[in-house]
């Protein structure tokens, strides 16, 4: 999660910013844009496979001709129709740039399956235009693709605009500004898209009310270079309520367009009641996105969290995944050391009970455990090239060492949109860290409230109620909650909720309570659309299987638990969904008593693989996944999940990996596309 510049580093970025608040006052003549112009890029295009259409006819800054031509790239294949259609605008601040910016995204999204367009527009280099007239041309785009979305082979009502730096601005605007309609256009065909997809766009263009350190002669230039009152042109300055699903991409170095700038967007889209998710990257400039900008990566990251972006919404089509009909199939990897990242041995010493958190960048992972079983000093590291390797370990608050219970490490954001994380100590009482500088620093453990309990917490899941609303669940078996230290024979299951970001926790409600069944030990996962949550859950008595509880009104209240079937059956579920809408659930395999010779992988640390609906229906799933060989009883397991960008799975835990020697900790990375493989070689 982004930290904000400190005030220099935002007076140097806004004195350096050439697209946000850059202007030229000098004039253009016919002769010098006809020197500059483009080069015709047809064949380019042809030779990429697109079909070349004028969108528009209309005129430069001296009244000459200019038709404005849209790139078109239609799926070869015939699997959906109508589909959704993406429009990109190139960036250049207004002043120039070409359409071929976007060409290989077009390509790889038509081959997704959506009908990519890449178009042109008028600009001050080529057309002695104003940032005006760029707003009126993208309006045209998109009002062009709805008219003929028959024609397309588009359905109308699932269009994106996007774009990178000025051309991010114009696709802003076709959803933002009111006006700037061509007069001459039929105004009962919408020129607002369905979604925006933005890289480093630029968002405010003139003074906000809060004091940021705006250049003031290049605020008092900007009516020149955009033509009106730059307030109307400022996507952030005409946000208004029920945007449609935006996301953003954003170098958290940029001096051209600062990064403040679209978190204020962001955070304005999101109080509003819009759906914003802003991507940053950190380290990154202007431009990072463009393909053949380094090794690509960047490139391939953003097109990943592009493409997924477009699934969630229903703008591409999802993947379908095989069918959780078929019987349950088991994939053993244990010895597949290739897959295996040591995160911390030490000789005669147990380590163990691990918990992970990814950061905002997409490779940064943060890892706590206890030094001994359940209890102990609390050892923290950190990896930054996505678990391949870690640090050694990392100083920590002195109380630290005086953690009682499992760590566990969670990931929050307040209603300001402050970005934290948290660590959790249990038993008695409840202590809780935290850091607001992703990891740097942390604070000691603090008392959280009068009361405790057992691996506080199982979740923290952020609830759709508010900002900064979380809900989290723990349980305790009646000597934690109040420190009395005495056994009931009664567990109970317990919810708490935050209101702040996380800072704080109301006074834990119970949830479900017997002295038959020992629920405890709770994970969750929400369903795909957003609106379910369900918690799965360890069954301590051994007598039937884990359980699995579901609330539709975001944890006010939940449904009896119900049984999982065997094949989920275990403790400590830590589940995350993949690109295609699999679930992978890692947990440590261990059966009812009269199941425990039955199963291959009893003891032992398991991956389930299945879909949302196998949870819901209680279906076994697609695939049972022994991660590793546990040589000593039922002494592991206590996961961590991440999915990194490129879709791969990183899951970490401890257990007893060599015969006669104390628990380490490890990672296994796989992908699910990888399993598939395993699963269909004979």
């Amino acid at each position: 999660m982004p930290c904000k510049p400190h005030l220099h580093q935002h007076l140097l970025a806004i004195a350096t910013t050439c697209l946000v608040l850059a202007v030229t006052t000098t004039a253009v003549s016919a002769q010098n844009r006809t020197a500059k112009k483009a080069k015709d890029p047809t064949r380019q295009f042809r030779d990429a496979g697109a079909e070349i259409k004028i969108y528009k006819t209309t005129t430069d800054a001296d009244g000459n001709k200019v038709d404005l031509r849209a790139y078109v790239f239609t799926p070869k294949t015939d699997a959906e129709r109508p589909r959704s259609a993406i429009v990109f605008f190139f960036g250049g601040g207004w002043k120039a740039g070409s359409p071929s910016q976007f060409l290989e995204h077009c390509k790889h999204l038509a081959a997704e399956g959506m009908v990519a367009i890449t178009a042109d527009y008028r600009v001050l280099s080529r057309h002695g235009t104003k940032a005006k007239s760029c707003v009126a041309d993208g309006k045209s785009a998109i009002r062009w693709v709805r008219q003929n979305a028959e024609k397309l082979g588009v359905d109308p009502d699932r269009i994106i605009a996007a774009g990178g730096s000025a051309g991010g601005h114009v696709a802003a605007c076709t959803e933002m500004i009111s006006g700037f309609d061509e007069s001459d256009e039929d105004a009962a065909v919408s020129s607002r898209p369905n979604g925006l997809a933005l890289f480093n766009p630029a968002v405010i263009l003139a003074k906000t009310k809060s004091k940021e350190p705006f250049d003031e002669d290049k605020l008092r230039a900007m009516p020149e270079r955009m033509g009106v009152d730059p307030v109307q042109l400022s996507p952030f300055h005409q946000v208004r309520k029920n945007h449609p699903p935006t996301i953003i991409f954003h170098g958290k170095a940029d001096t051209t367009v600062p990064y403040w700038t679209v978190e204020k967007f962001a955070e304005k889209l999101n109080a509003n009641g819009s759906l914003c998710e802003l991507v940053g990257f950190d380290g990154q400039s202007h431009g990072f996105f463009n393909h053949g900008r380094g090794d690509n990566s960047h490139y391939e990251r953003t097109i990943v969290e592009l493409d997924r972006f477009l699934r969630q919404h229903g703008f591409l089509p999802k993947i379908q995944p095989a069918s959780s009909t078929q019987p349950l199939a088991t994939i053993d990897l244990d010895d597949q050391q290739q897959r295996q990242v040591i995160v911390d041995r030490e000789a005669d010493q147990y380590l163990g009970h691990p918990t992970t958190c990814l950061l905002e960048d997409g490779q940064t992972i943060l890892c706590v455990y206890p030094k001994g079983h359940g209890k102990g000093s609390i050892v923290y590291k950190r990896s930054e090239d996505g678990g391949k390797t870690w640090s050694d370990r990392l100083p920590t608050p002195e109380n630290w060492a005086t953690s009682r219970e499992v760590p566990t490490l969670h990931r929050v954001v307040d209603a300001d949109g402050k970005k934290r994380l948290i660590l959790w100590s249990g038993l008695y009482p409840a202590r809780l860290a935290v850091s607001e500088d992703d990891g740097q620093h942390w604070s000691p453990l603090k008392k959280a409230g009068d009361w405790g309990g057992i691996v506080v917490m199982g979740f923290v899941e952020a609830l759709s109620t508010g900002k900064g609303h979380y809900l989290a669940m723990f349980h305790d078996d009646g000597r934690f909650f109040d420190g009395s230290g005495k056994r009931t024979g009664v567990f109970t299951l317990y919810k708490t909720f935050s209101i702040d970001g996380g800072l704080t926790w109301s006074q834990p409600e119970s949830v479900f309570q017997a002295s038959d069944v020992h629920l405890c030990e709770p994970g969750c996962v929400r369903s795909p659309d957003g609106n379910r949550l369900a918690v799965l859950l360890r069954e301590n008595a051994r007598g039937k299987n884990s359980h699995i509880i579901f609330s539709d009104d975001e944890g006010k209240s939940w449904t009896e638990p119900r049984e999982l079937p065997l094949a989920l059956t275990g403790d400590r579920h830590t589940g995350k969904y993949t690109q295609d809408g699999r679930l992978l659930i890692s947990f440590r395999c261990i059966s009812p008593k009269q199941h425990q010779t039955d199963r291959e992988f009893e003891g032992d640390w398991v991956a389930w693989v299945g879909t949302w609906d196998d949870l819901v229906s209680g279906n076994d799933g697609q695939y049972l996944v022994r991660l590793k060989d546990n040589t000593k009883g039922y002494d592991t397991a206590y996961p961590g999940v991440e999915v990194l960008p490129d879709d791969t799975v990183v899951t970490t835990t401890y257990g007893h990996w060599d015969q006669g020697q104390p628990p380490y900790v490890l990672s296994v990375r796989l992908k699910l596309s990888e399993l598939d493989a395993m699963a269909t070689t004979p």
